[in-house]
Order: C-alpha cells, then structure tokens, then sequence
C-alpha cells in the first residue's frame, strides 16, 4: 500500500485483499468502501478469494474475522 491509503497499481489481487482487511482492523470504513467499489468494478475475483481464504483460516482467528467483516461489507 502507498503512502495516503492507496494501493500500489503492480498490488496483486492478495494485496488488495490484505489491504482491505487492514482498513478493516482499522475502522477505515470509508477507505474499505472505496476498495470493495474498486474491486466489484474489476469483476469477481475479490469476494472469491476473501471466502477461500476464510474457509482456510482457523475457526476464532482474528484473520477469519477480519476477512468475514470485510465480506459482510460487500454489496450483494
């Protein structure tokens, strides 16, 4: 992530996700709004690899927290 808030145009899908659950864990609530609008403008593939990498995390982690709460933030 860059400076300010913004992500790196070289970040990797991963990246933006981590970024995303860092704004989270932060109560960055606008900066998480403007990542998810960012990513359902580039397709699907954000709220995808968010459910994968939840179903990998252990059950009560603070990492499966995070990307669950991120999640809930995403327009159905």
């Amino acid at each position: 992530m860059e400076e300010g808030g913004e992500i790196d145009a070289s970040a990797t899908a991963l990246d933006r996700l981590h970024a995303g659950m860092l704004h989270q864990a932060g109560g960055q609530a606008n900066a998480l709004r403007m990542l998810i609008k960012a990513e359902q403008d580039r397709g699907t593939g954000f709220p995808r690899l968010a459910n994968a990498l939840s179903a990998l995390y252990p059950s009560g982690s603070e990492e499966k927290r995070l990307a669950d709460a991120m999640l809930l933030a995403v327009p159905r």
